[in-house]
């Protein structure tokens, strides 16, 4: 990648630039700071000033696993670096790891296709506003993509170098290297969020297709290394939850709960057999608590897909007015939220199991991606914001291009191109199953994607060495 960045120092100087301007852009104008910023911010203080991983209650720091130590361990850091809650410095460092992302894509598109490959993946990836978007905000999201970007890279050059070389040739140590790698970005991910995990699992069924296919057990020994590397220093952290909550958790819990906290399982699978969009999240979803610190819920938001006949939107209405009096979600609530769902549910399979989980998933990929921005979240009303809407619409077409042009690498036969596209239906199987269809969860395949699309949008294979 050196020597192509080389021959071309001024297209990357002027796309480096541009992307520079476009991230500055969204820290000056959109710069947003959410209530899990505060939540990562309060562990990474609490860590520093209390030698505790905790949250603060009742004056007191009490322990909690509700989040992977990752992104707090990285504010910990910028902290003692640029001083305690110095977000505008955090953001900034953000805005650099994610040009650093940029140049990883397009060396992930070289090694897919060609040099104009790496340029095209370039220009996509340092001009795309929706991993830039995520610069401007204290959350795991750019370091995801990042890490990400490093593990897919670096597996794709390991498997690359393991197929063109003979079995157990000395080419074979170099790309043991690029493993090791890959298994660190993996870790690094996972320390991030845990869905990370997703990335050994698609690398680690690539190699075993590969073993299979090629009939060489290198492969499979490849993927042991891997799963070990990736999946040692979680070790740590499962030791510590096992000595301090007295629990045996190597990740974090599914539901992010605290220590004792009640989970409406009950509104959670309800909530799956009618919510598809990300609005239905924001305006039912995260308005939902089991603390008595929720907010109320318009009636007016719950469509007409959440109830079967009227018998069931009486239920469901009535269970709402009384939460809303609170509100909080008590167990008696949630018990005959359970017993709607599995009405629905028994009703509906194929609803509730295929249709449902389908319109969740492309609702996240295809959607306009404004949540982190001042647009409405609705902006189908055009009668409404008219120029919000258009904006809306224009990213959605931006969206949609991306993932067009990672559909076109498929009309090529690229070493690599199967890696990537099944990391991206592994992990689209997963969020598939969420009932909440946030669409910053598809971010960590966007590596993946604009490496496919700087492949499948370049023309000739010139590749210079």
């Amino acid at each position: 990648m050196s020597s192509i960045i080389r021959r071309n120092r001024l297209f990357f100087l002027v796309f480096t630039a541009l992307g520079f301007l476009l991230r500055g852009y969204f820290l000056h104008w959109h710069f947003l700071f959410q209530g899990d910023s505060l939540v990562y911010g309060d562990l990474a203080k609490n860590w520093l000033l209390h030698g505790v991983y905790g949250l603060a209650d009742s004056g007191q720091i009490v322990p909690v696993d509700i989040r992977m130590p990752g992104y707090p361990a990285f504010l910990a850091v910028c902290f003692r670096l640029f001083g305690f809650e110095h977000y505008g410095a955090i953001v900034r460092v953000q805005l650099v790891i994610d040009l650093i992302t940029c140049f990883l894509i397009a060396a992930g598109a070289r090694r897919l296709w060609s040099d104009s490959a790496a340029k095209i993946g370039f220009v996509l990836a340092a001009l795309c506003p929706f991993t830039a978007n995520y610069t401007a905000t204290p959350l795991p999201e750019t370091l995801a993509i990042f890490a990400a970007a490093v593990a897919l890279f670096f597996a794709v050059c390991g498997a690359q170098k393991m197929r063109a070389a003979p079995p157990w040739d000395v080419a074979h140590s170099f790309a043991i290297r690029d493993w090791l790698i890959c298994g660190l970005g993996i870790a690094l991910s996972i320390y991030l969020r845990p869905d990370g995990g997703v990335l050994l699992a698609s690398i680690g069924l690539y190699l075993l297709w590969l073993a299979i296919r090629e009939r060489q057990s290198e492969f499979f020994w490849v993927g042991a290394l891997l799963g070990v590397v990736s999946l040692s220093p979680l070790l740590p952290w499962a030791l510590r939850n096992w000595r301090t909550l007295h629990q045996i958790e190597p990740l974090a819990p599914f539901y992010a709960q605290l220590p004792g906290e009640y989970v409406a399982k009950g509104f959670d699978r309800w909530s799956k057999t009618w919510v598809i969009d990300f609005i239905s999240v924001m305006d039912v979803e995260w308005n939902i608590s089991t603390e008595g610190n929720g907010a109320a819920i318009d009636l007016n938001d719950i469509p007409p897909r959440a109830y079967d006949n009227p018998d069931q939107m009486r239920r469901t209405q009535q269970i709402l007015a009384e939460y809303n009096q609170a509100p909080e979600l008590n167990p008696e609530m949630d018990r005959r939220f359970a017993q709607l769902a599995a009405e629905r549910i028994h009703a509906h399979p194929l609803r509730y199991y295929v249709e449902l989980p389908l319109a969740r998933l492309a609702d996240m990929w295809l959607r306009p991606r404004t949540e982190m921005l001042n647009l409405q979240l609705d902006w189908w009303n055009w009668e409404d914001v008219p120029q919000e809407s258009l904006a809306s619409a224009a990213l959605a077409l931006v969206d949609i291009f991306y993932v067009v042009a990672a559909l076109l690498s498929l009309r090529r036969r690229l070493s690599g191109v199967a890696l990537l596209w099944l990391f991206i239906l592994c992990r689209s199987a997963l969020l598939a199953t969420l009932s909440n269809p946030e669409p910053r969860y598809t971010l960590e395949c966007f590596p993946a994607l604009l490496m496919l699309a700087g492949a499948g949008l370049a023309k000739r294979r010139i590749r210079h060495v």
